[in-house]
């Protein structure tokens, strides 16, 4: 297949062409086996200042309807461009170069053009997440076989139960960072001859390092909770195949097929209800999930397991809040004086917070990373698992909560979120109450995070940017004014 040669510098919507070429330089099909044209559709696209641009791609037939589409990680296809190959958010090289400069194919499998930066990986390859592949691999007796049958009797607690099918379905995948995958898993018990079909979790990082400290850190944490005699608020960590960087959790699973998960995306959507001519006639708030979550994060603010690291402050928020306004002000030429002149009020508030002391935080506490079913609430997603103000966690909560309508002024969503938060802080209130804490630092607590709460919005506006959408003014507008909101309960509080 041929493509026409210019001398223009490519865009964003060049790339599956240059992609396509690269495969068929490598003679490797892009879909195996498929009688039509493969087509490439794009499912994620960052760009990051300093990390350069990623886009993930499906590969599916081109003419495949858009909701029969797969949206299967095994089609996924990465394209990465080094940040020297970048100038903004075009790119420095035209179609002629990519066509004639040097492809090498990488042991791993990755396609790889050092001269122009680019990177093309087809899952599982990649190269700057090497144990990737392996921790796909369940083939009998591989290292990731050995390890899944550890983590499945580690789960039963029965060290009889043999595995005898495995396979894999990535489920969230970050190229270069890290893969979550669930893993299927056939049992068979030695004694017994029973059979059970089981669940596990697998995170792959690309630090090892990384995976050991927050294994780690989760082992101790549900250990703790444990002891005390509690329904854990994290799935159980099982073991870590240290070679790959690769951990293991137990599936969150209801006891009965009658009763359902939900994320906490799911759970914590707004609710309206309509009569005649779309009136609202009553806004529909999750009570008992909220009340969950506050009462789960106060239980982890008043754990003792305690993160090495150096407490993360208020100024080192400051410092993001004021690099996101100024990625966010060049995006946003018209708007860019009131961004960098809120961001500098923030900032210089959020410099000065003296918290009465740094508590375990969870670092990046919002909706998606909750799940509930059967009246309990569990929180995954350690990553970020630090010391900090414990406000930066309240703070992140709530401005995640904020629903995408109210960015638009759509009816029902200020009454939803500000009932919602009000139910979220005082459940929060009550359950540090009954740990020990006094009033006096709760209230100080709940005012700082007013400042998380609009360094938090920052980072939610800086998502148009790095996903190289227009400009939206209104939208970027409604994000101000709650940044403002959050500056002025706060000044108010004081």
């Amino acid at each position: 297949m041929n493509y026409p040669i210019t001398d223009a510098r490519l865009s964003i919507t060049d790339l599956p062409l240059v992609l396509t070429q690269l495969f068929e330089r490598a003679q490797q099909p892009l879909l195996p086996d498929s009688q039509g044209q493969p087509g490439l559709f794009v499912r994620y696209l960052r760009r990051k200042p300093g990390r350069g641009l990623a886009v993930i791609y499906t590969v599916d037939q081109i003419n495949a309807p858009r909701k029969a589409r797969i949206n299967d990680p095994k089609r996924a296809v990465s394209f990465t461009l080094d940040e020297q190959a970048l100038s903004g958010a075009h790119i420095c090289f035209n179609a002629q170069q990519a066509s004639q400069a040097s492809l090498e194919i990488l042991p791993s499998g990755v396609l790889y053009v050092p001269q122009l930066g680019i990177a093309v990986q087809k899952f599982p390859a990649d190269a700057t997440l090497p144990a990737l592949a392996a921790s796909c691999d369940t083939a009998p007796h591989s290292p990731l076989w050995q390890a899944l049958q550890i983590a499945a009797q580690a789960q039963l607690h029965d060290p009889q139960w043999q595995l005898t099918l495995a396979s894999t379905e990535p489920v969230r995948y970050k190229p270069a960072s890290r893969c979550v995958m669930r893993y299927r898993l056939q049992l068979t018990h030695r004694t017994t001859a029973e059979q059970k079909i089981l669940t596990v979790f697998g995170k792959v990082y690309a630090n090892i390092g990384q995976a050991d400290h927050v294994q780690s850190l989760q082992q101790q944490l549900y250990e703790e909770q444990t002891k005390a005699g509690d329904l854990p608020l994290l799935p159980c960590p099982l073991n870590m195949l240290a070679s790959l960087g690769l951990t293991f959790n137990e599936a969150i699973q209801p006891a009965s097929d009658d009763v359902t998960l939900r994320t906490g995306t799911q759970a914590l959507q707004p609710q309206l209800e309509r009569g005649c001519g779309g009136t609202i006639t009553q806004i529909l708030i999750p009570e008992e999930e909220l009340c969950l979550t506050g009462q789960a994060l106060a239980r982890l603010h008043c754990s003792t397991v305690i993160s090495e690291d150096a407490p993360r402050t208020g100024a080192k928020e400051a410092k993001r809040a004021r690099e996101r306004a100024t990625l966010i002000a060049t995006h946003n030429p018209a708007q860019a004086d009131e961004v960098q002149k809120l961001a500098q009020q923030l900032a210089a508030q959020l410099e000065t917070l003296q918290p009465d002391s740094y508590l375990p935080a969870h670092g990046g506490f919002k909706a998606s990373q909750l799940l509930f079913h059967s009246h309990h609430i569990f929180v995954v997603d350690f990553d970020g698992f630090c010391l900090a103000d414990p406000a930066l966690d309240v703070g992140y909560f709530l401005a995640y909560l904020r629903p995408s309508g109210l960015w638009y002024q759509r009816q029902g969503m200020r009454q939803w979120f500000e009932q919602a938060a009000t139910i979220f802080r005082s459940a929060y209130r009550e359950a540090m109450l009954t740990r020990g804490i006094s009033n006096e630092i709760i209230n100080s607590i709940i005012e700082r995070s007013r400042l998380y709460e609009g360094a938090l919005i920052f980072k939610i506006a800086t998502r148009r940017v790095n996903r190289l959408n227009s400009p939206r003014p209104q939208e970027l507008s409604a994000m101000l004014d709650e940044i403002r909101a959050c500056l002025t309960l706060k000044e108010r509080s004081m």
